[in-house]
Protein backbone atom coordinates (compact mmCIF):
# COMPACT_ATOMS: atom_id res chain seq x y z
CA UNK A 1 0.00 0.00 0.00
CA UNK A 2 1.32 3.65 -1.07
CA UNK A 3 1.40 5.87 1.70
CA UNK A 4 -0.30 8.99 1.39
CA UNK A 5 1.61 12.17 0.59
CA UNK A 6 1.59 15.21 2.63
CA UNK A 7 1.75 18.10 -0.10
CA UNK A 8 1.25 21.45 2.19
CA UNK A 9 -1.43 24.29 0.90
CA UNK A 10 -1.44 27.47 2.05
CA UNK A 11 -4.69 28.58 4.31
CA UNK A 12 -7.98 29.18 3.01
CA UNK A 13 -8.44 32.48 4.35
CA UNK A 14 -5.91 34.88 3.15
CA UNK A 15 -8.31 37.94 4.52
CA UNK A 16 -5.20 39.06 6.72
CA UNK A 17 -2.67 39.43 2.95
CA UNK A 18 -4.00 42.79 1.23
CA UNK A 19 -3.20 44.09 4.91
CA UNK A 20 0.42 42.85 5.05
CA UNK A 21 0.48 43.71 0.90
CA UNK A 22 -0.73 47.00 2.01
CA UNK A 23 2.24 47.32 4.98
CA UNK A 24 5.02 46.47 3.33
CA UNK A 25 3.98 49.05 0.12
CA UNK A 26 3.66 51.96 3.05
CA UNK A 27 6.92 50.94 4.42
CA UNK A 28 8.53 50.77 1.06
CA UNK A 29 6.65 54.20 0.09
CA UNK A 30 7.74 55.72 3.67
CA UNK A 31 11.81 54.58 2.99
CA UNK A 32 11.53 56.46 -0.30
CA UNK A 33 10.39 59.62 0.67
CA UNK A 34 12.66 60.16 3.68
CA UNK A 35 15.83 58.96 1.42
CA UNK A 36 14.67 61.63 -1.20
CA UNK A 37 13.58 64.06 1.09
CA UNK A 38 16.39 63.42 3.93
CA UNK A 39 19.67 63.16 4.70
CA UNK A 40 21.82 61.53 7.93
CA UNK A 41 24.80 63.64 9.63
CA UNK A 42 27.43 63.00 12.07
CA UNK A 43 28.90 65.31 14.78
CA UNK A 44 32.74 65.43 14.45
CA UNK A 45 34.04 67.82 16.88
CA UNK A 46 32.79 70.11 19.66
CA UNK A 47 31.85 73.52 18.07
CA UNK A 48 28.16 72.91 18.74
CA UNK A 49 28.86 71.98 22.11
CA UNK A 50 26.24 71.74 24.15
CA UNK A 51 23.46 71.54 21.82
CA UNK A 52 25.10 68.91 19.89
CA UNK A 53 27.79 66.30 20.99
CA UNK A 54 30.22 64.64 18.70
CA UNK A 55 29.44 61.63 18.15
CA UNK A 56 25.69 62.54 17.54
CA UNK A 57 23.50 61.19 14.29
CA UNK A 58 20.93 63.39 13.18
CA UNK A 59 18.80 63.60 10.90
CA UNK A 60 18.40 66.47 8.66
CA UNK A 61 15.88 67.62 5.99
CA UNK A 62 17.48 67.85 2.69
CA UNK A 63 16.63 71.38 0.48
CA UNK A 64 16.02 73.49 2.61
CA UNK A 65 15.73 76.95 0.98
CA UNK A 66 14.75 79.39 3.68
CA UNK A 67 16.59 78.95 6.77
CA UNK A 68 15.66 81.59 9.82
CA UNK A 69 17.87 82.44 12.57
CA UNK A 70 18.10 79.97 14.92
CA UNK A 71 18.10 76.69 12.74
CA UNK A 72 20.88 74.36 12.94
CA UNK A 73 22.05 73.69 9.50
CA UNK A 74 24.54 71.53 7.89
CA UNK A 75 26.25 72.76 4.76
CA UNK A 76 29.35 72.48 2.56
CA UNK A 77 32.31 74.74 3.25
CA UNK A 78 36.04 74.98 1.88
CA UNK A 79 38.38 75.14 4.43
CA UNK A 80 42.25 75.25 3.66
CA UNK A 81 40.93 74.44 0.27
CA UNK A 82 39.20 71.61 0.99
CA UNK A 83 35.72 71.01 0.67
CA UNK A 84 34.21 69.97 4.42
CA UNK A 85 30.07 69.75 5.43
CA UNK A 86 30.24 71.83 8.77
CA UNK A 87 27.22 72.03 11.11
CA UNK A 88 26.31 75.57 12.83
CA UNK A 89 23.39 77.69 14.15
CA UNK A 90 22.25 80.18 11.30
CA UNK A 91 22.47 83.61 13.65
CA UNK A 92 21.70 86.24 10.54
CA UNK A 93 19.63 86.15 7.70
CA UNK A 94 20.31 88.54 4.16
CA UNK A 95 19.35 92.06 5.16
CA UNK A 96 20.60 91.75 8.50
CA UNK A 97 23.15 93.99 9.92
CA UNK A 98 25.79 92.08 11.76
CA UNK A 99 28.38 92.90 14.18
CA UNK A 100 30.90 90.29 15.84
CA UNK A 101 32.99 91.15 19.32
CA UNK A 102 34.88 88.18 20.10
CA UNK A 103 32.16 85.80 21.18
CA UNK A 104 29.67 87.98 20.89
CA UNK A 105 27.31 88.95 18.00
CA UNK A 106 24.80 91.20 17.64
CA UNK A 107 22.00 91.51 14.78
CA UNK A 108 20.37 94.58 14.35
CA UNK A 109 21.95 96.18 17.05
CA UNK A 110 20.76 93.36 19.59
CA UNK A 111 22.31 90.15 21.17
CA UNK A 112 20.37 86.85 19.89
CA UNK A 113 19.45 84.71 23.10
CA UNK A 114 22.44 83.06 24.18
CA UNK A 115 20.93 79.87 26.51
CA UNK A 116 22.77 77.34 24.75
CA UNK A 117 25.83 78.85 24.02
CA UNK A 118 29.49 79.17 25.70
CA UNK A 119 31.17 82.58 25.43
CA UNK A 120 34.94 83.46 27.19
CA UNK A 121 34.16 87.02 27.01
CA UNK A 122 36.78 87.96 23.87
CA UNK A 123 36.34 91.35 23.55
CA UNK A 124 39.87 91.94 21.18
CA UNK A 125 38.57 90.30 18.19
CA UNK A 126 36.01 92.90 16.29
CA UNK A 127 34.02 92.76 12.65
CA UNK A 128 31.58 95.16 11.28
CA UNK A 129 29.33 96.25 10.92
CA UNK A 130 28.58 94.49 7.98
CA UNK A 131 24.84 93.62 6.19
CA UNK A 132 23.97 89.82 4.92
CA UNK A 133 23.35 90.07 1.54
CA UNK A 134 21.00 88.24 -0.21
CA UNK A 135 21.28 84.52 -1.08
CA UNK A 136 23.38 83.86 2.22
CA UNK A 137 23.11 83.56 5.70
CA UNK A 138 25.72 83.86 8.76
CA UNK A 139 26.30 81.00 11.30
CA UNK A 140 28.16 80.39 14.00
CA UNK A 141 29.25 77.22 16.31
CA UNK A 142 27.28 77.15 20.04
CA UNK A 143 30.84 76.21 21.37
CA UNK A 144 32.05 79.78 20.07
CA UNK A 145 35.91 79.79 21.35
CA UNK A 146 36.87 76.99 19.29
CA UNK A 147 34.55 77.40 16.56
CA UNK A 148 35.11 77.60 12.88
CA UNK A 149 32.37 79.66 11.48
CA UNK A 150 31.04 82.87 9.76
CA UNK A 151 33.32 84.70 11.46
CA UNK A 152 36.21 82.99 9.90
CA UNK A 153 34.95 81.88 6.56
CA UNK A 154 32.31 84.44 5.77
CA UNK A 155 28.61 84.43 4.55
CA UNK A 156 27.00 80.91 3.92
CA UNK A 157 25.39 80.64 0.06
CA UNK A 158 22.18 78.92 0.50
CA UNK A 159 23.16 76.65 -2.32
CA UNK A 160 25.57 75.13 -0.16
CA UNK A 161 23.07 74.45 2.50
CA UNK A 162 22.36 70.51 2.26
CA UNK A 163 19.70 70.92 4.74
CA UNK A 164 18.33 71.65 8.54
CA UNK A 165 18.86 69.43 11.80
CA UNK A 166 15.64 68.04 12.81
CA UNK A 167 16.48 65.43 15.06
CA UNK A 168 18.98 63.70 17.10
CA UNK A 169 19.06 59.62 16.39
CA UNK A 170 22.01 58.59 18.25
CA UNK A 171 23.01 57.75 20.50
CA UNK A 172 19.24 56.52 21.98
CA UNK A 173 19.91 58.47 25.14
CA UNK A 174 19.88 61.86 23.34
CA UNK A 175 17.12 61.33 21.28
CA UNK A 176 14.96 64.50 20.46
CA UNK A 177 13.89 66.56 18.09
CA UNK A 178 16.12 70.30 17.23
CA UNK A 179 13.88 72.92 17.22
CA UNK A 180 15.35 76.81 16.87
CA UNK A 181 16.43 77.06 20.07
CA UNK A 182 18.15 74.04 19.86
Amino acid sequence: MAMPRFIPTLPSDRKHLPLVVGLIVMLTALVGVLYITHDFAKVDGDSMNPTLLSGDRMLITKGYPSPTRGDIISFRATISGKPDTLIKRVVAIAGDTVEVYGDRVFVNGVEPSIDNVVLIGQEQFHLGPFTIPPGQVYAMGDNRPISLDSRFIGGIPLKNIRGKIVWIFSPITRFRHIDSKG
